[in-house]
């Protein structure tokens, strides 16, 4: 029998391997360097559940080098950040997600949870005026340890799921594997526990933002997806016709499933690139990474 072209097991030639190995792969940091882009910074959270306030924004504003400086207000009539995964629950008609807002608005609830985005015309400026800027923390009680979350009495992070479980789901019939079980010679208990864990891609996360003739704001952004990432930052965040955005992705330094997801960092970009007119590049680094991005979940069997 004939195999398939595109059968399993047929070879193929990969055609990008020599200019990544001689150095001359370009990714969205070589891109955004060549580029006379503005800095993005992301403020975030150095508590792992508080409520804050913000003090006076227009000092901050005003500094040198400083074009702009986005928090929740500015996200008045967005989205938040979807969440596309839906599973089967037990006891409720729909899988509860809840509201991930770009910017904390007013309650954070992980080290890391943005709470603002500065522009300006360099990093350091940008970063200058973050430390400036006056927040009232009022930290409040947290838990890391998931046993710990479920227990009576635990802080909780959304005051409508009790016990801070999101929602219980099912899978396979619980009758037969019990009956399974009764019957079996023998029974082997096991328990265990595996550690939250990141994809720790060599290239980090980054965005560059730019305003294209007629309006069009294109982003340059390692993802694994580019129209699902267009289709989720216009349709669920920003609330803009689609064929307002533009998402294109050139060489990716690693994914690991994570560069699926619509961070917050993108919608900012692209948000502030059309206020300014301007392109507006935000490039991760490596804490940011470990506070921002997706985690693998830990686990308890």
């Amino acid at each position: 029998m004939t195999a398939l072209k595109f059968g399993h097991g047929q070879p193929f030639t990969r055609l990008e391997d020599p200019a990544l190995l001689t150095g001359a792969g370009r990714y969205v940091g070589d891109i955004a360097a060549r580029t006379a882009a503005l800095q993005g910074y992301v403020l975030r959270s150095p508590y792992a559940h508080a409520r804050f306030a913000f003090g006076d924004l227009d000092a901050v504003k005003a500094m040198p080098g400083v074009h702009l400086v986005l928090t929740a207000d500015d996200f008045a009539g967005c989205g938040g950040l979807p969440i596309a995964a839906s599973v089967a629950v037990v006891g409720e008609a729909h899988m509860w997600k809840p509201h991930h807002p770009v910017l904390a608005e007013g309650l954070v609830r992980h080290v890391g949870e943005p709470v603002a985005f500065i522009v300006a015309e360099t990093l350091d400026a940008a970063r200058d005026a973050a430390e400036a800027l006056e927040i009232d923390w009022e930290p409040l009680d947290a838990v890391a340890d998931m046993e710990a979350a479920i227990a009576d009495g635990a802080p909780l992070l959304f005051a409508e799921r009790p016990h801070n479980i999101a929602f219980t789901s099912e899978l396979g019939d619980k009758a037969a594997v019990d009956a399974a079980f009764a019957k079996a010679h023998r029974v082997v208990k096991v328990r265990l526990v595996n550690n939250r864990l990141v994809t720790n891609y060599m290239e980090t996360r980054g965005v560059l933002a730019e305003v294209e003739e007629g309006g069009r704001v294109r982003l340059t952004l390692g993802s694994q997806g580019s129209h699902i990432l267009r289709d989720a930052i216009a349709d669920k965040i920003l609330n803009w016709p689609r064929e307002d955005l533009r998402v294109v992705t050139p060489d990716v330094g690693g994914g690991f499933g994570t560069k699926m997801f619509p961070f917050g960092e993108y919608p900012l970009a692209a948000l502030a690139a059309r206020r300014l007119n301007r392109a507006v590049a935000w490039i991760g680094d490596r804490s940011e990474h470990f506070q921002g991005d997706s985690h693998g979940r830990d686990n308890i069997t």
